[in-house]
């Protein structure tokens, strides 16, 4: 099958961007691939095998999208992945096309479907209702506008692919009924036999993932244990006392998961998915975590569910005064996403969506 990947940009910052590297690699195997985005980081290698296309517009409302139409002709289904131009997802959408949905931004103009008092949002996207989180009219009527042409124009895609039930939840809200649940490939790690020293913090530094709230529960924890931060972003600069260790591939960040105590997962909104919690149980480290939107995917073993900071601290301290349980912890958690997000079988039922589209 002649397959082609539309996506805004290809880099190794994210859990979106890793999951579709991983789809990518997987399917160049059996599937003629093409992939075209927007822009290309110059540490993304692509297989050997696979076709590469910038396509300079793909991003933007106002240039043209030169040779994104003599791709499409030219696949046989196209799989859109976090395309949010209005005009690219209808050309794309016009033949046998798929989109993985990994984000709100196809139906919430705000910030994640989460209100300013951090409870989850329950509407659907209207001017009333979205005015508590945009309070700005003028900024309000824009991101409505162009959530609403997003939403619109995916609706013409054959089959809607999303990480997590929360988000076929919200999809349904809206009146995409057509997708299916396939989480991203979690490989798992060789079997942890040390409990591991430190608290990992891993991911995109910004307010709404709370790097804040993990900072705090571990300096109130007072541990003789370091706190490590893969990731960059604003939320960077209030660390103070923590280990920046920046942006790390992909094999070093699960090393880092591997050596941990266990990985810090706070959020303020309801998360699509939350990679970055299942990879560290697939290291065979636990994950403390706040529960919200789809990390119930993947928080069922393995995990302490915390809902505040003084929890997190307690959770943090339990953990560093008893090594052999957060290493049975972590081991459960292996178990759980081993049983579920295994590569072989996230890919399978990729495949079995494609067959059933093209």
């Amino acid at each position: 099958m002649r397959l082609l990947y539309l996506t805004d940009r290809l880099s190794h910052r994210g859990g979106a961007p890793h999951h579709l590297l991983d789809v990518i690699a997987a399917m160049s195997s059996h599937h003629s691939v093409t992939v075209a985005a927007a822009s290309k980081d110059a540490d993304v290698e692509l297989p050997s095998g696979v076709n590469f296309r910038r396509i300079a517009g793909l991003r933007s409302l106002t240039k043209s999208m030169n040779g994104l139409s003599e791709l499409l002709g030219d696949a046989d289904l196209v799989h859109l992945q976090n395309v949010m131009n209005p005009q690219a997802i209808s050309k794309a959408t016009a033949g046998p096309c798929v989109a993985t949905i990994q984000d709100h931004r196809t139906f919430c103009p705000g910030p994640g479907k989460t209100l300013p008092s951090g409870d989850p949002c329950a509407q659907a996207m209207n001017d009333g209702d979205c005015s508590r989180c945009l309070p700005d009219p003028t900024q309000r009527q824009s991101m409505l506008n162009l959530t609403q042409a997003r939403h619109d124009a995916l609706l013409g895609a054959r089959r809607l692919i999303v990480l997590s039930n929360y988000m076929a939840r919200e999809l349904a809200r809206v009146g995409a009924t057509n997708s299916t649940v396939i989480p991203p490939p979690v490989p798992i790690g060789p079997p942890k036999t040390q409990p591991g020293h430190g608290f990992l913090l891993a991911g995109r530094l910004v307010h709404h993932k709370a790097p804040q709230w993990a900072h705090t529960a571990w300096k109130n924890a007072g541990l003789n244990h370091p706190l490590r931060v893969a990731g960059l972003g604003p939320g960077s600069t209030d660390l103070e006392g923590a280990e920046a260790l920046g942006w790390l591939r992909r094999d070093e960040l699960r090393q880092e998961m591997a050596k941990a105590r266990a990985l810090i997962f706070p959020a303020r909104w309801q998360e699509p998915f939350g990679i970055a919690g299942a990879e560290a149980l697939a290291m065979g480290t636990p994950v403390v975590v706040m529960p919200s939107g789809g990390t119930d995917d993947w928080a069922r073993k393995g995990t302490i569910a915390v809902d505040s900071i003084e929890r997190m601290t307690e959770a943090l301290t339990d953990l560093a005064h008893r090594p052999e349980a957060a290493l049975k912890l972590g081991a459960e958690g292996t178990q759980w996403v081993a049983e579920r997000f295994s590569p072989d079988r996230v890919h399978r039922a990729l495949d079995e969506v494609y067959a059933s589209v093209a």
